[in-house]
């Protein structure tokens, strides 16, 4: 699945009011292969997994974040350790 690319006024303005979905993210839990996300919002402290696509293949392992922390990218690939998310689609 591809994502909507945030250079065309009209895909920003939907992405920034999530418009185009988010999937509630728990430990153990398996998101669709594929799909890419936006902006990530720890609901908990959270452990996550992902792999960054904006500049490049980057696989952060085991990040800690804490409660209310929002990560602002191009990720896919994400799971947790620990804590819940809300992950906002691409």
């Amino acid at each position: 699945m591809g994502y909507a690319n945030i250079n065309n006024p009209a895909n920003y303005q939907l992405a920034s009011f999530g418009q185009f979905g988010l999937r509630f993210v728990q430990v153990g839990q398996l998101l669709p292969e594929g799909e890419q996300y936006r902006v990530i919002q720890a609901l908990e402290a959270t452990t996550i997994t992902f792999t960054n696509d904006a500049g490049g293949d980057q696989t952060i392992v085991d990040l800690n974040i804490p409660a209310g922390f929002v990560l602002y990218g191009l990720f896919r690939n994400v799971s947790l350790d620990a804590g819940s998310a809300i992950a906002y689609i691409a």
